[in-house]
């Protein structure tokens, strides 16, 4: 079956794992293997083309949170930056300490975006005294964005890892820039975009926490730079059907 045309050969290796919203199901063997149902071709390449309009939409909403987020320091008395430089800084003082992969900054930061998310929705649910939940009772085009967050809350921490691990590992069996460590920070990365791009969709909508969703975007951003930090060329990483 690996030998079919139309399958991109490894285009498994560095997916969200989030197949209801893959662009490319139609392509990917892993998936077809695993999918319970039969679906005719013609169906999953309409089904793939209807994700692939929802990631271009997200690509623009990530704009648009790049925007917010300088806007907001602003406000915040922030020099953008000044968040940039104490990213790197920070981010090249520890990436020089013995630690385990667990024990990095940047894994750290990923369990703690996590517990953020936590008590974001947790202190929504509670905001109102209404009956029904602010978070049962969204906007509909609220839904797809809250779903990326969900999606990508615990993704995040394992990938980070994965990648330092594979760094950290002194036996290379590819060149640097296409091994597995760079290709797990590109998903990464990947992952955090969207889920900036989210949080900024939902920042206007909720203005009773703008502090908390302000807080959880400058955190992600930091995020995102110190990881750039530690994996610079992972952006140029090359990935099976996705980037070529």
């Amino acid at each position: 079956m690996g030998a079919e045309p139309d399958f991109i050969p490894g285009i498994y290796n560095y997916c969200d794992r989030w197949c209801e919203r893959c662009a490319y199901t139609s392509r990917c063997l892993q998936f077809q293997i695993e999918s319970e149902e039969t679906q005719s071709s013609d169906a999953l390449r309409d089904f793939d083309a209807l994700n692939a309009r929802f990631w271009q939409d997200m690509g623009e909403a990530l704009v648009q949170a790049m925007r917010l987020l300088r806007e907001m320091a602003v406000q915040q008395g922030i020099d953008p930056e000044d968040l940039h430089k104490e990213t790197v800084l920070y981010s090249e003082t520890l990436d020089t300490l013995q630690r385990t992969a667990r024990e990095h900054p940047c894994a750290t930061a990923a369990l703690v975006y996590s517990g953020m998310v936590n008590e974001w929705f947790a202190a929504v649910d509670e905001l109102s005294e209404a009956e029904v939940s602010l978070l049962t009772d969204h906007p509909f085009f609220l839904d797809e964005h809250l779903q990326v967050i969900r999606h990508y809350q615990y993704f995040i921490y394992p990938k980070i890892v994965r990648a330092i691990e594979g760094r950290m590992d002194p036996v290379a069996e590819q060149p640097e820039l296409q091994s597995d460590a760079y290709g797990t920070a590109k998903i990464t990365l990947i992952a955090l975009d969207r889920s900036l791009a989210a949080w900024s969709v939902l920042y206007p909508e909720y203005p009773a926490y703008e502090d908390k969703t302000l807080s959880i975007l400058l955190h992600l951003d930091r995020l995102r730079r110190s990881l750039e930090v530690v994996f610079p060329a992972a952006r140029a990483f090359v990935r099976p059907g996705f980037d070529a």
